[in-house]
C-alpha cells in the first residue's frame, strides 16, 4: 500500500482515531502497520488538538502531545516514526479538540 492521509472530524470529546473515521477498531484499515504516522492540525482550526494514547482518557491536561496551529511558536505537526520494524496503528491513537475542527494524519504503512 502506498502513502495515504486522512482528515478527522473532530467532536469536542475524546474519541478513537478509527472510530472517528468510521472504521471497524478491527477491520482492515484500522489495523494497518504504519512505517510512519503524521499528524497536524488543520490550518483552518481555531484551538488546540490533543492526541495520546488508549491508556489514559486525552484531555487539556493528560495527553501525548498538542497540535495549535494558531501560535506561531507551538508545534503544529508531529511525526510518529519512522520505524524500521514494528508499527503503530490508527487504532491506537485517541484526539480530542473543538466540535467540527480537523486533525489531518498521512501515513506510510509497511
Amino acid at each position: 500500500m502506498a502513502f495515504t492521509h486522512y482528515a478527522v472530524t473532530l467532536s469536542g470529546a475524546a474519541q478513537n482515531v478509527a472510530t472517528a473515521l468510521g472504521l471497524d477498531l478491527n477491520g482492515e484499515e484500522a489495523t494497518l502497520p504504519y512505517r510512519q504516522l503524521i499528524f497536524s492540525a488543520d490550518p483552518a482550526n481555531g484551538a488546540v488538538v490533543y492526541v495520546g494514547s488508549a491508556r489514559a482518557t486525552v484531555s487539556a491536561t493528560d495527553h501525548g502531545f498538542s497540535l495549535d496551529p494558531t501560535q506561531a511558536t507551538a508545534m503544529d505537526k508531529v511525526s510518529v516514526g519512522p520505524f524500521p520494524s514494528g508499527a503503530v496503528k490508527l487504532k491506537e491513537f485517541f484526539c480530542l479538540g473543538t466540535a467540527d475542527q480537523r486533525l489531518m494524519i498521512a501515513g506510510v504503512p509497511f
